[in-house]
């Protein structure tokens, strides 16, 4: 068994495997169904191992409100509360940020975060694409945030996860 090989048997076990759980809609960060893949009898549940399944679990739990889950009411993201309770831009990517490295330290596969990065593209826009903004009118209505998380874990790889885009209406 080659060295690639062993790592995989390793990833595989220690990370798990689910089954695919793939976005309805891809442009959306809600809504998944199962994926069906053809097997040796038909028709199969298509699953997802090592990293892959990592990776799937961690943007299930973001796009899941805590509390949701009656099976288990600590499961999902608290980020909402932090949309709807404040006012300051600086102090709701601050809760939201918080509200994902919660959700990271329940996660048993993940041993360290490394890194949580939140990118609204506010910093990307040339100063020649800004837009004038009109005294007393109102501010962007909608914004998104990307996440992006590097984290190591129990298998001993440093992971970095784009979690897809948590939507903010302001």
């Amino acid at each position: 068994m080659t060295e690639q090989e062993q790592k995989k048997l390793i990833r595989r076990k220690v990370l798990g495997w689910g089954l695919a759980c793939e976005r309805i809609d891809p442009r959306l960060g809600l809504g998944r169904d199962l994926r069906l893949t053809p097997g040796a009898t038909g028709r199969d549940l298509a699953r997802v191992e090592g990293l892959d399944n990592l990776a799937q679990s961690l943007e299930v739990a973001l796009t899941t409100l805590k509390g949701d889950d009656v099976f288990n009411t600590a499961f999902g993201f608290d980020g909402l509360n932090a949309l709807v309770e404040e006012t300051n831009p600086v102090m709701v990517r601050e809760r939201v940020r918080v509200a994902i490295i919660q959700v990271l330290r329940r996660e048993p596969r993940i041993r360290r975060i490394v890194d949580v990065k939140l990118d609204d593209g506010r910093l990307d826009a040339a100063p020649s694409q800004a837009v004038a903004v009109e005294p007393g009118a109102s501010p962007e209505l909608h914004r998104e945030l990307s996440v992006r998380v590097v984290c190591e874990v129990v298998s001993g790889d440093q992971v970095a996860v784009d979690l897809g885009k948590v939507t903010q209406d302001v």
